[in-house]
Order: structure tokens, then C-alpha cells, then sequence
């Protein structure tokens, strides 16, 4: 089978959980059938990254847009074939990323000024108005994907984020559509409105509408893929009727065969921090930070001496805001080798916001860290509390979670080994892939039975 993957987020290198989750089923699905992968118009890739893409995936059709810093613009493919699509990157979308960075930069400014705190509606008009995941895709990058569906004999097209989600009204019948859904935005912003208890007309209205936008195209794909079964459960609920027609998959994704790190009880030492993964830019770890801060790290600090170590991308403002706080939070940016920072630690996981799964928790149980979690980011993961992870919720429960990791070392190394022995099971490249390419077959056999 021929299956072209559509995806709006940079799969290489491996700076977020969405490359992770992206590549980890990419790398082994290359083996099982013939893929062709577009990666995004809105984050080209260098040439040097684009080179070492092509080595980690030999087996796939690898094309890309060249940004306006490349000597020249057009489609890269990893064979030796010539090949035919010129794609230019869209000046409006160039034109939108100044003005978005002229803003962001004028609200920094403002911000850091001030350094005042925003009300929770403010913040959320923030995240949910200033980017719009429904805009328009270039011409070239149309036009591309029209050629590659032909001139690669595509069965399935897939794609990947909900900045793709609108491109299923350009593709052919004769082509099964299927749409990897990482995380439902209706959902997100749902989530957000509990956690923030900011219901209102104004946030209701921002709900309703992203919501109409987002169903009425998903009812347009033959298939639907979700990463646990809340969110599966809430899009057939959602969809209802117009949903009839599609089939409906739970599948997470994989965690890579070289993060899984053997646990060494005589070299396993006492937590001696925690951590956290993740960029300010995706907003429920902007939340879970900051309520982190403010609500728990101090007590913990105060009680048990560990500081959170803050890994990825976070704004100056953010970073200066919590400075000289009293927990001693420190905000490392990004890291080369995660693991090294993280090895000695408690990975903590106090999500309130999203949908999906949280590569962060997935990632820790894989290499053998404890996790702290709530019971909100841990779905979809089949984890157990005081088995493979300790859940909490609030202030309380989150010290009674640290005092339990630290005060027995014997049976924390249990509680670890119990949580890569679940991930090997359940979220391995190999068994992620079978499912996803049985996925494949189901929504194919209506077409084979028909010819």
C-alpha cells in the first residue's frame, strides 16, 4: 500500500513530543508499506536537517519546502529520480509570521514593563485568538500534494495536526482520508475553560465556533485515529450522525526503540530535583508550570530541598517573572541530551489542559525517571498509581507523592521498572506500527473487496 503523510509540525530534529510521536511510527511503518511524507510549508527544515532526515528514513519519499534563506526553492525528494514540483514558500504566510513576531515582540516589551498578571480570560483570549489553525495553504503546496497522490500511486492520505485539517476539501475520492488527530481543539479549549472556571459568553462562543469549524471538516475523512479513548469517545459523540460513515481508531504513539534505558539498581540514586519537558508556546504547559510554582513548588522545596528544572523553550518574560522566586525554579532551555538532566530527577506532569498524549510521561517511564502525575495527563496511558506512577492533584497530594519516591529507594526502582515494563508492551515502535498499519488494511478492505 502507497501512503502519503501530510503533517504541519517538524518532525526532525526532535525538539518537541510531536516529532517523537510523528517519527517514531514513520521510521518503523517505512518497513511494512511505501510511504511518501510532505513535511510543512510554515516550518522548512535546513539542508543539513533535511539530509539527516533522509538517513534515519531510507525508505521514505521525503519532500519539503525550502524557506526564503535556502539558495533555492523547490521540492526535495530522497531518490534518483527527477522530479517535477516546484513549491514556493507563501508570502502571506511570511507576511503573517512578521506581523505575529511585530506583536509578540510590542507585547513583550509591554509585558516585561509591567510584569503584571493577566486574568485568566485575558490569557485565554490570547491563546485562542491570536492563532487561527484553519488558514489557508499555498497554491504550490496544493498543487503538491494533487502531483504526489498521482505520481505515487497513493491509497491513504494522512494527516497529521489540525493546521492540515482543511486540506481533506482538495483531495480525490479514489483516495481513502485519514486524520491522525493528536489533539482535538474543541477538546483543548473545553479543558481549559474547567481549569480556569472562565465560562462565559465571550469563552463560549470561542468554543462553539472552533468547534463547528473542526467537525464539520472532520466528517469529511473515511477515518479518524485518536491517541486514547476519551478523545475517540468524544469525537463519535460529537460527530453523531455525520460520523456514521467514518471508522473510528485508538492508537498512541510509540515511544523510540533507543529511549528505553536500562535500570540499574546499584547505580539508581534518591531523586535529587524535578523536571519538567516542554515549550511555553503550547499553552497547558504554560499552565501546568505556573500553577506548579505558585501552588506546590515552594512547599516541596521547603520540605524534601528539590528545585524544578524547567526543559525547553520559555520566553524572557516568563524567566524574569520567577527569577528570584522563593522555590528556586530554574529555567534551562534546550537541552542537548535530555536524559543526562533528567536521569537523577522526578519527572512531574501537573497537566490541566489538552488532549492527546504527553510524551513527557511517556518518555520518563521509558527511561526509568519516577513520575509525578495527574490523573488528567495520564490518559490514554496505562499507568496505575503507586505501580507505575503516583497521581496528584494539588499541594498536598503532590508532597505526599514526593515524600513516597524518596523515603523508599527499593521500592521506587520497582515502580520504574513496572513503568517501562507497561511502555514496552503497549507503546514500542513495533506494536504502535502493527496497529497503525492494521488501521491501513481496515480502511483499505472496503476498496479491495469492491474491486
Amino acid at each position: 500500500m502507497n501512503i502519503l503523510i501530510v503533517t504541519d509540525y517538524q518532525i526532525y530534529p526532535f525538539k518537541i513530543g510531536a516529532s517523537v510521536a510523528q517519527f517514531g511510527t514513520i521510521e518503523y511503518l517505512s518497513k511494512l508499506c511505501n510511504l511518501s511524507l510532505l513535511l510543512s510549508e510554515q516550518q522548512p527544515i535546513t539542508e543539513q536537517e533535511l539530509s539527516e532526515l533522509k538517513e534515519l528514513l531510507p525508505n521514505v519519499k521525503i519532500y519539503t519546502t525550502e524557506d526564503s534563506t535556502k539558495s533555492s526553492n523547490r521540492i526535495h525528494k530522497n531518490n534518483n529520480n527527477n522530479y517535477f514540483i516546484n513549491l514556493l514558500y507563501l508570502f502571506h504566510n511570511l507576511e503573517r509570521k512578521s506581523i505575529d513576531f511585530t506583536k509578540k515582540k510590542l507585547k513583550n516589551i509591554i509585558e516585561s514593563k509591567q510584569l503584571q498578571k493577566k486574568l485568566p480570560e485575558e490569557d485565554f483570549a490570547d491563546v485562542y485568538t491570536n492563532y487561527n489553525p484553519f488558514y489557508i495553504h499555498s497554491k504550490q503546496y496544493i498543487d503538491a500534494i494533487k502531483t504526489i497522490i498521482i505520481e505515487d500511486h497513493i491509497d491513504i492520505v494522512q494527516l497529521e495536526f489540525i493546521e492540515t485539517l482543511n486540506l481533506v476539501t482538495i483531495l480525490p475520492s479514489n483516495v481513502k482520508k485519514l486524520f491522525i488527530q493528536h489533539e482535538p481543539r474543541f477538546i483543548r479549549i473545553s479543558s481549559h475553560i474547567d481549569a480556569k472556571q472562565i465560562q462565559s459568553n465571550f469563552t463560549n462562543y470561542i468554543y462553539n465556533f472552533n468547534k463547528c469549524i473542526e467537525l464539520s471538516l472532520l466528517e469529511n475523512f473515511d477515518g479518524i485515529l485518536s491517541f486514547n479513548n476519551s478523545d475517540c469517545l468524544a469525537l463519535k459523540e460529537a460527530l453523531d450522525e455525520k460520523g456514521k460513515h467514518i471508522q473510528f481508531f485508538t492508537s498512541p504513539f510509540p515511544i523510540l526503540d533507543q529511549d528505553f534505558r536500562p535500570i540499574d539498581k546499584k547505580t539508581f540514586r534518591r531523586p535529587n530535583k524535578l523536571t519538567f519537558i516542554g515549550p511555553e508556546q503550547h499553552f497547558p504547559n504554560k499552565d501546568a508550570v505556573e500553577w506548579f510554582i505558585e501552588e506546590v513548588a515552594v512547599e516541596i522545596y521547603s520540605k524534601y530541598g528539590l528545585k524544578l528544572y524547567v526543559i525547553g523553550q520559555w520566553s524572557l518574560e516568563t524567566i524574569e517573572k520567577y527569577k528570584n522566586h522563593p522555590s528556586g525554579v530554574t529555567f534551562l532551555g534546550f537541552v542537548e541530551d535530555v536524559y543526562e538532566v533528567c536521569k537523577d530527577s522526578i519527572s512531574i506532569a501537573p497537566v490541566r489542559i489538552g488532549g492527546g498524549l504527553r510524551t513527557k510521561i511517556m518518555l520518563a517511564m521509558a527511561q526509568g525517571i519516577p513520575v509525578i502525575s495527574t490523573k488528567f495527563a495520564l490518559e490514554g496511558i496505562h499507568a496505575k498509581h503507586l505501580e507505575s506512577v503516583m497521581i496528584a492533584e494539588n499541594k498536598d497530594s503532590f508532597c505526599r507523592a514526593v515524600e513516597y519516591i524518596l523515603s523508599d529507594l527499593e521500592r521506587t526502582i520497582l515502580m520504574c521498572e513496572n513503568a517501562q515494563i507497561l511502555m514496552r508492551k503497549y507503546y514500542s515502535q513495533s506494536v504502535v506500527s502493527d496497529i497503525r498499519y492494521e488501521c491501513y488494511k481496515s480502511l483499505l478492505k472496503e476498496v479491495s473487496l469492491l474491486k
